[in-house]
């Protein structure tokens, strides 16, 4: 560790002009980090770059602030965009192009970003101005970012099949979740867009049941589709027996 310490030093030491402020377990926190993604990096200081935020940079030497890790953001948004709708075009090949889309903006959303950054640990590691140490404790965009910096650090010192694989562990595990998460996707839009992408009318939603007062009613709603009954579903309202309706039709249909 004290190899390490030094090196970690060396490269920080060499932004000091740009740094106001390094803890002293910065080094401990660094090594815990690259232990949690499952990469060691060949250079410590695109790394470091990764992990400064602009906070941390004093505008007099810095007035650009070119230090901070903005610009890395930018370019891991891009590798995550790329990657995420990679994933998405050969696991799902019945996914349209606006599903694709709809899918890939939940899985790179802040809140889930902010769940991949929270489980490494990401916060802990970043180098903050002392008026952001707060930021250490609650799950802010601040952790969200520095992922999308870290990831743009791991492709440009290891390439992008490391960052793929990477991802594979942290971040592609959430597709299936997200793909069946009823609250997260519109089956009845789904549905739609496949048969109008088929050239096939719009499905047809029967109400086959209610049941119970009026203040606690239950929906039986059966979906068909091109002459052909699909299935039928239960809910405590005709929209939500609907979307489950639609459930049972997307998935019969291959489209999740």
């Amino acid at each position: 560790m004290d190899t390490f310490a030094e090196k970690i030093n060396s490269v920080v030491l060499k932004k000091r002009r740009a740094v106001k402020i390094v803890e002293n377990d910065f080094p401990v926190r660094v090594e815990v980090l690259q232990q949690k993604i499952g990469y060691r990096f060949k250079n410590l200081s695109i790394l470091i770059h990764a992990l400064m935020h602009k906070s941390a940079i004093t505008p007099e030497h810095d007035p650009m602030g070119l230090s901070s890790n903005e610009r890395l953001e930018l370019l891991g948004d891009s590798i995550l965009d790329f990657l995420v709708v990679e994933e998405l075009f050969t696991r799902r090949p019945q996914l349209t192009e606006g599903q694709i889309t709809s899918i890939k903006s939940l899985i790179v959303s802040r809140k889930i970003i902010g769940e991949v950054a929270e489980k490494i640990n990401l916060q802990h590691a970043l180098i903050l101005g002392k008026c952001y140490e707060n930021l250490r404790t609650s799950r802010t965009d601040v952790a969200s970012n520095a992922f999308e910096a870290l990831i743009a650090a791991i492709y440009l010192d290891g390439g992008i099949e490391r960052v793929r694989d990477i991802l594979q562990e942290l971040l592609f595990p959430f597709i299936e979740h997200l793909v069946q998460e009823k609250e997260n996707i519109n089956y009845k839009s789904l549905v739609l867009e496949f048969l109008q992408g088929k050239g096939l009318p719009p499905a047809k939603y029967t109400i086959l049941n209610e049941s119970g007062p009026d203040h606690k009613k239950t929906f039986t709603i059966g979906i068909e589709i091109d002459g052909k009954k699909m299935g039928e579903a239960i809910g405590c309202t005709k929209k939500d027996a609907e979307q489950k309706a639609a459930k049972i039709a997307a998935t019969k249909l291959g489209i999740v």
